[in-house]
């Protein structure tokens, strides 16, 4: 079992017009409306690959059944008053608007650790990912992962700003930070990310993972410095890849593969996610397409770009 935790769950909004024109009226063509939030959609891409997930975190009275409709195991406590939207304008380009959660009590993040407490026994590894609501702090994340750390339990982080710093601090977990997420927390230029991913996983003491879009991930692990890079420009819709990627390093922890083979997979499976129209789904012919040619280069002597 595989567990994931969304603290700022959405409903997922995905418009499809022709082309997005600012300061025009548009006629949508489809609407595809769905419970998402990265956890989600990292326990969707799982639980389509046949991969047992629990889907855990702070919610509606609503969120957890409607996952459990689709038959993904789920346990989300009643805490928001209103969930937050988040909105995918797919056209020519991808455009998305994302609503702030909903604040929660003080007591939300005591609950979230006690209920993930609950379901660790068990567990083969744990993805916290996404954005925090107004209400819980910044080091939630990063003491959920304590909490999986002490069971024997691994841990992929996938978060932003001031929780992905406390992270950091913290240490121990896997964290899977994009550029942007990197340049929140480093001054560095693309030459010198090989440098820069090095040191942020000498002080986490354990494994960086910088996502990389198109260009695949650049790796720190304890098995060495690895590049991986799709086998193709993969078009389509980029929201929900790098779940998927953090799904794939998740089921990898899960049966225990070396880093070389983990990387390709998610690597594969962030490209078969962009073949779909929606965040949190992959297509599956891509996946195992991708997978037999994606490849893993060593880079431990020399720095991305050269």
């Amino acid at each position: 079992m595989i567990l994931t935790v969304t603290c700022n769950p959405a409903l997922d909004m995905t418009y499809s017009v022709d082309r997005l024109v600012p300061g025009q009226v548009h006629r949508v063509k489809e609407v595809v409306e769905r419970a998402g939030g990265k956890g989600v959609n990292v326990a969707r891409v799982l639980h389509q690959l046949g991969e047992p997930v629990h889907a855990l975190g702070l919610g509606d009275s609503s969120f957890g059944p409607s996952l459990a409709e689709l038959g993904i195991r789920a346990s989300f406590l009643d805490v928001m008053a209103r969930l937050r939207r988040t909105l995918v304008v797919q056209g020519e380009e991808t455009t998305s608007l994302w609503e702030p959660g909903s604040p929660v009590p003080a007591d939300a993040a005591d609950s979230l650790v006690e209920l993930v407490g609950t379901a660790l026994p068990g567990a083969r590894a744990l993805v916290v990912s996404g954005s925090l609501p107004p209400g819980v702090p910044a080091g939630l994340p990063g003491r959920l992962a304590g909490l999986a750390h002490d069971a024997g339990v691994p841990v992929v982080l996938d978060l932003d700003g001031a929780a992905l710093q406390a992270a950091l601090e913290r240490g121990g977990a896997i964290l899977t930070p994009n550029l942007d997420e990197l340049r929140t927390l480093t001054d560095t230029r693309d030459s010198d990310l090989l440098p820069t991913v090095k040191h942020l996983a000498d002080v986490n003491g354990a494994p960086v993972v910088l996502t990389l879009g198109e260009r695949g991930l650049l790796a720190v692990t304890e098995d060495g410095c690895w590049l991986v890079t799709p086998p193709e420009r993969v078009e389509g819709n980029p929201t929900g890849a790098g779940d998927a990627t953090n799904a794939g390093i998740a089921l990898g922890l899960a049966h225990g593969l070396a880093w070389p083979e983990l990387l390709c997979r998610a690597v594969a499976l962030g490209a078969a996610a962009v073949r779909r129209p929606v965040a949190g789904e992959v297509d599956l012919s891509a996946y195992a397409s991708f997978t037999a040619s994606v490849r893993a280069q060593r880079v431990d002597a020399m720095t991305f770009g050269d």
